[in-house]
């Protein structure tokens, strides 16, 4: 999935844990969400930082803001599988994945919001970005060569400018 071994295999487990499914023994993913939706932030920032060397602030965080928005990151979910690991107990989910892959053929490109991108989706790959980064012993550096294999294709839109 990432070519990540993970030394907590509870994180990953955790990482793909929704609340509908949230048990005594598994947490949901919500806490590394928070932590990777902030870990994200960061290496885009940093990387557009060094980057775009004569780019205005704003500009940067119009960027940063295309690169990080949900329906990009449901994208990367999606070509990467991640929602086949999503543990959950709400079919209404399974409906509005399943929606948006097909809107995804529609819709190759970023749609602009012609469709509704599964919260989910962006959440489970936040989530998973703050496993590894917690996993790693909190190293940005180590954190950010796994997010950088998981899309080399795209590089997070950084090159082509959003």
């Amino acid at each position: 999935m990432t070519g990540y071994d993970f030394k907590n295999k509870e994180l990953l487990k955790e990482a793909f844990t929704h609340a509908s499914y949230k048990t005594d023994d598994c947490l949901s993913y919500e806490r590394l969400e928070y932590l990777g939706d902030s870990v994200l932030n960061h290496l885009i920032a940093k990387l557009h930082y060094s980057l775009y060397k004569n780019m205005a602030p704003g500009e940067l965080t119009r960027l940063r803001a295309a690169n990080v928005d949900t329906e990009a990151l449901a994208r990367a979910a999606l070509k990467h599988g991640l929602h086949k690991y999503l543990r959950h107990r709400k079919p209404l989910l399974d409906g509005q994945i399943e929606a948006f892959m097909e809107g995804v053929v529609e819709y190759p490109s970023h749609s602009h919001g012609m469709i509704d991108p599964p919260k989910v989706l962006a959440d489970i790959l936040e989530s998973l970005i703050g496993a590894i980064f917690v996993d790693t012993g909190s190293s940005m550096d180590d954190t950010w060569k796994v997010v950088t294999t998981l899309d080399h294709s795209r590089k997070l839109d950084a090159e082509s400018g959003g």
